[in-house]
């Protein structure tokens, strides 16, 4: 039994012949629309949420200042803390109910 050989060009040309031919172009369009409604908790959240993320971003900036004058003041040795201020901040730590 003699098999006949294919030729990898014509094989991939009928493939490619073929591919083109059943192509079907569609111009129909399906419309389709999507809502989402939110609940009144949900809007509420949503707004603290920004409120929140909004003051974060605002008072980030000032922090952001504030530490790079202190580690300004600190690389020239011209930064001092009272002692009353590092009292204040390690008795702040203490539970006074004991």
């Amino acid at each position: 039994m003699k098999i006949n050989s294919v030729s990898q060009n014509d094989a991939i040309s009928k493939y490619i012949n073929n591919v083109n031919s059943k192509t079907v172009k569609s111009t129909a369009k399906a419309e389709v629309s999507d809502s989402v409604e939110l609940s009144e908790g949900a809007k509420k959240f949503a707004a603290l949420l920004k409120a929140a993320k909004d003051s974060m971003d605002s008072s980030g900036e000032t922090e952001d200042a504030k530490a790079a004058d202190i580690m300004a003041k600190m690389n020239d040795n011209s930064y001092n803390v009272s002692t009353g201020d590092v009292v204040s901040g390690i008795m702040s730590g203490i539970p006074t109910h004991i």
